[in-house]
């Protein structure tokens, strides 16, 4: 899980050079990926592509560089382990960020499409203007709550699910393809995707 902490630290580390508040807010979401183990493999141009999952990349470690060459959007393809793999296999995932009136649309999913997430943020409530180019934490506000909130709607949502199928499959269950179920009654309710 990503903390307010790590992700300012990483924020520190590359001093990104923000165009606008979009730009804060995006590099927020990128940050907390990579605090939360996944590892960049393109950004800007290559992950907008349209085989960005599926081209294989050779290099360990990609530059950040263009993550925010275009206006209001934003792209980020990652890797990380699968979770309970006894293999060293790896999943991909494609991250983009669409602004939308004031608001920064950031979703989030698998590269097999079974692990998904989404968030809104409202950029505003997020985002100080500060005089200081480098001073990243009066760029910011309500920090916490926008890392928390990329935890809970986006982060856990690519995490759990690995391990939720394994286990779900060690006990020769069906694998299920909806997100949740109530039990308020004895009727299970599916809710699909």
């Amino acid at each position: 899980m990503a903390t307010t902490h790590a992700v300012m630290g990483v924020i520190r580390s590359i001093m990104p050079a923000f165009r606008n508040n979009n730009d804060k807010v995006a590099f927020v979401v990128h940050a907390s990926f990579v605090v939360s183990g996944f590892i960049l493999t393109a950004t800007g141009r290559p992950a907008f592509a349209f085989d960005a999952l599926s081209s294989s990349t050779t290099e360990s470690l990609v530059r950040i560089a263009g993550w925010n060459e275009f206006d209001e959007e934003y792209a980020f393809v990652y890797k990380s382990p699968v979770k309970g793999s006894k293999k060293n296999t790896v999943k991909k995932f494609l991250v983009k960020c669409l602004v939308m009136n004031d608001k920064l649309l950031v979703d989030a999913i698998a590269e097999d499409g079974k692990e998904f997430g989404h968030l809104q943020i409202q950029v505003g409530n997020y985002t100080d203007e500060s005089r200081e180019e480098k001073d990243y934490d009066a760029q910011f506000k309500n920090f916490g709550k926008l890392v928390t909130d990329l935890n809970s709607e986006i982060l856990c949502k690519l995490n759990t699910v690995s391990t939720t199928t394994k286990s779900s499959s060690e006990k020769n269950e069906e694998p299920r393809d909806y997100v949740g179920i109530t039990s308020s009654s004895k009727k299970q309710k599916k809710i699909w995707v």
